[in-house]
């Protein structure tokens, strides 16, 4: 029964590392999205909403792995010996899972970073055009007074 479970626990860490991998190509792709000079918004959008896709998967796995393990704990702390391949190799994907996951911690904050900075510019652009139609149209408005003029009377007795 044991042996069953431990190849769950092998498999969900198989899947988690598939979405690390799939998590760490749209942290590139999102990358490549900012530095384009005028970035496709709605592959940003689409690129975030898989990310989230992503994030609550790796929760479920992660919710189901802990669960299983309770199941088998104390059965694999008693007989090591008997589950020793199955304990080593989910060692060596908790490691592998681990250092992916701080490569993409390191991505994601490096994509925060140039987010924050294409927002930033974004809302200075903004401003900029309000700005622009701001003096566009008290220009307008002092012209038109300036064009305008007072009415006045002839007089053309001679």
């Amino acid at each position: 029964m044991s042996e069953n479970y431990l190849r769950l626990l092998i498999e969900s860490q198989d899947k988690k590392y598939s979405l690390l991998n799939e998590a760490e190509e749209l942290d590139e792709e999102l990358m490549r999205l900012i530095r384009e000079e005028k970035p496709d918004m709605e592959a940003l959008d689409a690129n975030m909403n898989a990310k989230g896709r992503i994030a609550q998967e790796l929760d479920q796995l992660d919710d189901g792995f802990e669960a299983v393990y309770e199941k088998v704990r104390d059965e694999l702390k008693e007989h090591k010996e008997q589950y020793r391949e199955e304990i080593l190799t989910l060692k060596e994907q908790i490691s592998r899972i681990t250092e992916k996951t701080v490569k993409i911690r390191a991505l994601e904050e490096r994509n925060k970073k140039a987010l924050d900075l294409f927002f930033e510019d974004q809302r200075k652009k903004v401003k900029a055009g309000r700005s622009s139609v701001k003096i566009a149209n008290a220009y307008a408005v002092n012209m038109r007074k300036i064009n305008k003029v007072d009415s006045f009377f002839l007089d053309k007795k001679k």
